[in-house]
Order: structure tokens, then C-alpha cells, then sequence
């Protein structure tokens, strides 16, 4: 008797302390969250959108293809005619030791103008034509033009016959610059495809926070809602007031869950806000983001096969693999060819033209022989007369016309041979270009190993996250069964607080993987999308640079 007192005197005093507005144990209230700012709706094609034309991860991979253009220009320059132009204007002074110089001081002024024009073609071959005049003026006695005219026109063609010979050889680097130019292309839509594919993610995880949170919100209101039935029990006496404290422990562990799926979606929000390149001074920072596009159930089935076949056509990965062999292809017939001697023809076809200031010309003849008119003869000897000529003057341009007429021409055959004794250089490179071909074609065998491996796991995954959602909605519907029953037995006195407890937690955590599997699945699909390279045809989107 005295021991039931004694527990009722317990009990009065437990539920007084538990009385509202008592100061004993009491679960906390969850706080209310501050004044948000309006939340903006955002569909997915919205998300992808700003991320094709914002994301910083394109803006910076986008100059890539423009830089590789370039390269291809540079090369392909090789190519283009050159033509240059030099003028030059010098004086010369120096003493004579002997009569046979001209003088006892010679001078010469000289003026040279030159211009050549070259071409280099992709057979190998090179054309070079050169023109080019030279003014001098001079006190040398022996000259007889002065001032004269050179001119001349030199054309010297340049044809290997063994190394650098053909058009496969001399395109080497415009092949290697045009794959590479190729390759950026690749990588940037690899880029373009691995940037939507983590938004549309970032999308379905922002949509399991805000799913996470709505569980947990449920779950904290399933609590509550236990808790002040329990509180009735223990009033009426129906549960001792221990009952109470297990109950607000439920409480608060759901308290905690909701803190934590409260944050989990601001972590989301600015996932997706960062994939998005949203600017710093925005206002969507500070406001909560709504997807309007929820996670769906397609039921897709997945052949294989097909999507391998697929996967092997259509990944930027493998197309870079094989545009990266084709290079080194190209590298191993260039390298092979330098092994090669040197053997080159060499053709050179001319003409030149002299003009100027002759000076007067005096010839002599002997008066017993026929002589022209006019001939004077000589003081001192009669025998001899003497005739002199003054030539007329011939300007420049009578050089260039000389020219034209190859009044005066010269040509030249010559062929060179050069042999690089042991050629170590050569071997050496065409060793390793073929080395480097045989790597290439190794890593185009791994990828498409793995491209295989990537493929057969995102259609297996697809199938178990569909039949994982399939099983969570079975789990979720049981649990709720489960629960309720346990429940009707609480409330007739065949269970305890803590058994409730345990099933409100079997279900919430049912929901959660629910959740989860519905959300995996979309994330699946897209996954295959891009592991199958055809992500961005499924999102009609076409990438150009």
C-alpha cells in the first residue's frame, strides 16, 4: 500500500512538472525559420538553358576550338607566296698600290634595289625569283660605263626527290593541326555534355532535398502528434510518466532530421545555382528555389547491344582517340620519310641587262687598209689612222628591256645528294612515332572497353533503381500498415512508446529510400545519356564553335 502511494505521489509530481507552462522537461519547439524572400519556380529545360549559355566551365572550354582553328592557319601559312623588298646605298674608298687598279684612290658608289618573290608548294618543292638592280658610279679608269646598270632576273626552282618529297609528307602538320582542331570540338561538346548532365543532376538532387524535407517534416509532425497523446495517457493515467520522456526524445530527434534536410536544400539550391553561373549580386541567392519538373517513372527499357553500338559511334572520348591515331599515323609517314636521303634537283634560269654612260671608244686603223671615214691619222705616224665612237647614253630602263629580251641568259641543272652517316636522329624519331602509333591504338582498344563496362552499368543501374522504387513503394505502403497497427495496439494498452516510435522511424526511413530510388532512377537516365554520347541530341541541343 505504502508502495502505491508512493508511485502515485510520483506521478503527480512527474505530471505537474509536465503541466504546461511548468518548469520541468519540456521538447523544444522547432523554430521558426526566418522571413524568406520569395521562391522562384525554375523548369529543368530553364536550368540547362542557363547553364549552356552561362556556365563558366563552357565559357572557358568555348575558346578552345577557336585557338585550335588558328593553329590550322599557321600551318596552312607554310604555304603562301612571300615577297620582299631591300634597298641598299653604300660608298667605298680605298688606296692603290699598283697602276693596275684604276687609280692611285678608288671610289665606288653603289645602289642596289632587289626584290624576290618565293613560294614553297606541298609537293615539296620551292620557286624563288629574284630581280634585282646595282648602280655604280666610280673613278676606276679601266671602267668604260659609268654610271652603269646591272640588272638581273634569276629563277631558281628547288624539287626533292627522296626526303621531303609528296604531298603526304609536306601536309603532315596541317593533317596533325586539322585532327587537333577536331579534337577541341570533341572535347568542348565533352564538356557541353558533362556540364548539362551534372545540372540536370544537381536539378533531381534539389528535388530529393525538398522531397527529404517534406518526409522529415511529416515525420516531425507524426512525433508531435504522438507526443501530446502521450501527454493525455499519462494525465489520465493511463502510461507512466516515463512514456513522456521517450516520446519528446522522438521529438527531438526529428527536430534534428528537419535542421538537417533544411540545410541539405540550401546546399542543393546553391549547387545548382553555381552550375547555373548565377551572378554574385543576384537575387536568386537569397531566394529559395522550387523545381517545377519532377522526378518521373518511364519504365525504360534498355537493348544493350544497341546502346554499345551506339556508345562506340557517338562518345567524344573515342572520337578523340581516333582522330588523335590518325595523327600519329600522319607523324609515322613523316618520320619515315626523313629517313630518307637527301637528293634534291636544282634548276636556275636567267637573264641580265647592262646600261649606262659609255665612254667615247677610239679605235685604230692602218691606212693601207680600207678604213671608215673620217679616220684621223695619227700625229707622228703616218701609217696609222684612228676613229673615235661616242656611244650614245642608255638609261635603266634599257637594262630592264635587255632582260626581257634575255639578250643575255644563263641556266643550270645540279643535283645534290646528301647522306647522313648512321642517321641516328631519323631512326630515332620513326621509333618512337611508332611507338607512339602503337600506344594510341592500345588506348582507342581501353576505351572502347570501358565505354562497354560504362554502358552495360548504367542500363543495369536504370533496371535496379526502377525495381528499387518499385520495392520502396511496396516497403512505404507495409510500413504505413505496420504502423497503423502498432498504433491501434498503443492505444489498447499492448505497446509501448517506444515500439511507436520505432515504426514512425521504419517508415519515415521507407519514404526516404522511396525518395532516393525515384531519384536515382532519373539521374540514371541521364547518366546513359552521356556515357552513350547522345546526351546533348536528347536535349536538342547543337554545339558549333
Amino acid at each position: 500500500m505504502k508502495r502505491w502511494s508512493r508511485g502515485v505521489l510520483i506521478g503527480v509530481l512527474a505530471l505537474a512538472c509536465l503541466a504546461p507552462g511548468s518548469p520541468g522537461l519540456r521538447a523544444q519547439e522547432p523554430s521558426a525559420p526566418a522571413q524568406e524572400a520569395p521562391a522562384v519556380s525554375l523548369s529543368l529545360s530553364e536550368v540547362l538553358q542557363s547553364a549552356l549559355e552561362k556556365n563558366l566551365d563552357i565559357a572557358v572550354r568555348r575558346f578552345d576550338p577557336k585557338v585550335a582553328e588558328t593553329r590550322v592557319e599557321t600551318q596552312e601559312a607554310v604555304f603562301s607566296p612571300n615577297l620582299e623588298f631591300s634597298a641598299k646605298d653604300g660608298e667605298n674608298t680605298q688606296p692603290s698600290s699598283s697602276a693596275l687598279s684604276g687609280g692611285t684612290v678608288v671610289t665606288d658608289s653603289d645602289r642596289t634595289f632587289a626584290g624576290t618573290y618565293s613560294d614553297a608548294f606541298k609537293l615539296g618543292s620551292t620557286l624563288q625569283f629574284t630581280l634585282f638592280t646595282h648602280r655604280n658610279s666610280t673613278n676606276n679608269s679601266f671602267s668604260t660605263v659609268i654610271p652603269s646598270y646591272y640588272t638581273q632576273a634569276l629563277a631558281t626552282y628547288t624539287q626533292p626527290l627522296l626526303r621531303n618529297f609528296g604531298l603526304e609528307v609536306n601536309e603532315t602538320q596541317i593533317i596533325i593541326a586539322k585532327n587537333n582542331h577536331e579534337i577541341s570540338q570533341w572535347q568542348f561538346r565533352q564538356t557541353v555534355m558533362d556540364t548539362l548532365a551534372a545540372a540536370e543532376a544537381a536539378y533531381y538532387d534539389l528535388n530529393l532535398a525538398l522531397m527529404n524535407m517534406k518526409t522529415a517534416e511529416a515525420y516531425l509532425k507524426l512525433a508531435q502528434d504522438f507526443l501530446d497523446q502521450t501527454r493525455i495517457r499519462v494525465r489520465v493515467g493511463t502510461l507512466p510518466p516515463i512514456e513522456i520522456t521517450q516520446a519528446e526524445a522522438g521529438v527531438a530527434d526529428r527536430e534534428g532530421t528537419v535542421i538537417v534536410a533544411r540545410s541539405a536544400i540550401r546546399a542543393a539550391e546553391d549547387q545548382l545555382r553555381r552550375l547555373m553561373n548565377i551572378p554574385s549580386d543576384s537575387p536568386l541567392w537569397n531566394q529559395p528555389v522550387h523545381p517545377t519538373d519532377e522526378p518521373q517513372v518511364l519504365d525504360k527499357i534498355v537493348d544493350v547491344d544497341e546502346a554499345i553500338r551506339t556508345a562506340m559511334e557517338k562518345r567524344p572520348d573515342l572520337e578523340q582517340a581516333r582522330l588523335d591515331l590518325s595523327s600519329r599515323d600522319a607523324d609515322l609517314r613523316y618520320r619515315k620519310n626523313q629517313k630518307l636521303y637527301r637528293l634534291d634537283l636544282i634548276a636556275q634560269y636567267g637573264a641580265s641587262g647592262l646600261s649606262g654612260k659609255f665612254l667615247p671608244v677610239t679605235q685604230v686603223y692602218y691606212t693601207a687598209d680600207p678604213t671608215p671615214p673620217g679616220c684621223i691619222p695619227l700625229p707622228n705616224d703616218s701609217s696609222r689612222c684612228s676613229v673615235t665612237t661616242d656611244p650614245p647614253d642608255l638609261d635603266i630602263g634599257e637594262s630592264y628591256k635587255q632582260v626581257k629580251d634575255r639578250d643575255f641568259s644563263t641556266w643550270s641543272a645540279e643535283l645534290q645528294l646528301g647522306i647522313p652517316l648512321g642517321n641516328r636522329a631519323a631512326k630515332a624519331a620513326y621509333a618512337a612515332a611508332k611507338y607512339s602509333e602503337d600506344q594510341a591504338k592500345l588506348t582507342i582498344q581501353q576505351l572502347e572497353q570501358a565505354a562497354q563496362v560504362e554502358v552495360r552499368t548504367a542500363a543495369r543501374d536504370i533496371d535496379t533503381n526502377l525495381k528499387r522504387y518499385r520495392a520502396a513503394q511496396v516497403n512505404t505502403r507495409l510500413q504505413t500498415e505496420k504502423l497503423n497497427a502498432e498504433q491501434k495496439k498503443y492505444e489498447n494498452g499492448m505497446s509501448t512508446t517506444y515500439q511507436v516510435l520505432q515504426f514512425q522511424t521504419d517508415l519515415t526511413n521507407a519514404r526516404a529510400r522511396e525518395n532516393l530510388a525515384i531519384v536515382d532512377y532519373n539521374k540514371s537516365l541521364v547518366e546513359l545519356d552521356r556515357v552513350l554520347g547522345i546526351l546533348l541530341d536528347t536535349r536538342n541541343v547543337s554545339v558549333s564553335d
